[in-house]
């Protein structure tokens, strides 16, 4: 019953309400589940029928199916390792280091950049949490301004590998997956203005 009214959208408010009621009468007959069941698929096929309800489809499905696997990636990173932080055979960035005088200092020097790496990726998994909870809630201004601090926090990372000659492809990857991430939500703030106008022609 939370998804089906949280489908609804503004304009089906009322409805929601009404169906919220019907539900405790349903609840106490013992048809709770087949009660919210129907109104899911109602919700969703209104969802399909209207300009907003495609909308509000396409908001799920970029925090679905982008937004929260980037930070699973990201906080899984930051949590179990980053395997991909350390190329060459003995976790060098270069075969000419291995075995050289430098060998062990060098290896320090990134074994203690470590921590601060996770913590970056860490936070920058947690943007992305938050901003699809602002995207699905449309919170527009919250989700421009986190999508920003993840973009700083991925471009830090990048920077920060890059200086220390690791291998920052797999992370400037992820800055760019953010960067078009930016540019989505800026495209859905225009898309949104122009649905709300088309709905409220007067203003």
């Amino acid at each position: 019953m939370t998804l089906a009214s949280t489908s609804m959208g503004d304009d089906r408010r009322d409805w929601s309400l009404a169906m919220q009621a019907e539900y405790e009468v349903a609840a106490a007959d013992g048809q709770a589940l087949s009660f919210a069941s129907g109104c899911l698929v109602a919700a969703w096929r209104e969802l399909l029928a209207s300009p907003q309800g495609r909308f509000t489809l396409t908001n799920y499905a970029a925090a679905l199916g982008i937004m929260l696997p980037m930070a699973a990636l990201q906080i899984g990173c930051a949590v179990f390792g980053l395997p991909y932080l350390y190329p060459g055979e003995h976790g060098l960035p270069g075969a000419m280091l291995v075995g050289g005088s430098h060998e062990t200092l060098l290896r320090s020097i990134y074994l203690g950049a470590v921590p601060t790496l996770a913590l970056i990726q860490l936070i920058t998994g947690i943007g992305h949490v938050r901003l699809a909870w602002l995207l699905v809630e449309r919170d527009w201004p919250g989700a421009i301004r986190w999508a920003l601090w993840t973009l700083a926090g991925a471009t830090a990372l990048v920077i920060f590998m890059s200086v220390l000659f690791l291998d920052a492809q797999q992370a400037l990857l992820q800055a760019a997956i953010v960067g078009l991430e930016v540019a989505a939500i800026a495209i859905g703030i225009t898309r949104h203005a122009e649905i709300a106008a088309v709905r409220n022609p007067t203003g």
